[in-house]
């Protein structure tokens, strides 16, 4: 037992010495935890939230320890509304680096992919699907 102890401890380590990776977006992230059809607001925010994570683990396998909040949207110039804002490391360094960006593939792999629009954004939104610099935004921490 005192082993296994001994692993996650290093495994929790190992995950704060990786990036931090975090989006914002206008589009309603929130996890419920409603897998299962009944109550149609809570699955299809679940549903948003599972887009992200899938999307995501394209890449690789990511880690979170905090599903995502609500804040100000600031990052878009609109602080009179709220956007989600979520963060999680990857299992592995520079699994998004393209070109010299390190997050290109993850900026790439989000456009044009689709999510349920008029759930409780504060915007309506033009388009039911990311669309970078518009409704989502990427960025990361050493």
């Amino acid at each position: 037992m005192g082993r296994g102890l001994l692993f996650v401890g290093l495994f929790l380590w190992l995950l704060n010495k990786l990036m931090l990776y975090y989006l914002y977006t206008l589009a309603d992230i929130t996890a419920t935890g409603q897998h299962r059809s009944g109550k149609s607001l809570e699955r299809n925010q679940q549903q948003n939230f599972d887009t992200v994570t899938q999307t995501i683990q394209l890449s690789g396998n990511m880690h979170y320890d905090q599903a995502p909040k609500r804040i100000p949207a600031d990052i878009f110039g609109r602080p009179d509304i709220d956007c989600w804002y979520f963060e999680w490391h990857m299992e592995s360094e520079e699994v998004f680096s393209k070109d010299g960006d390190n997050i290109g593939k993850l900026k790439d792999s989000f456009e044009f992919v689709p999510f349920i629009a008029n759930l409780t954004e504060d915007v309506e939104l033009d388009a039911a699907y990311f669309k970078l610099g518009h409704n989502i935004i990427f960025d990361f921490k050493q």
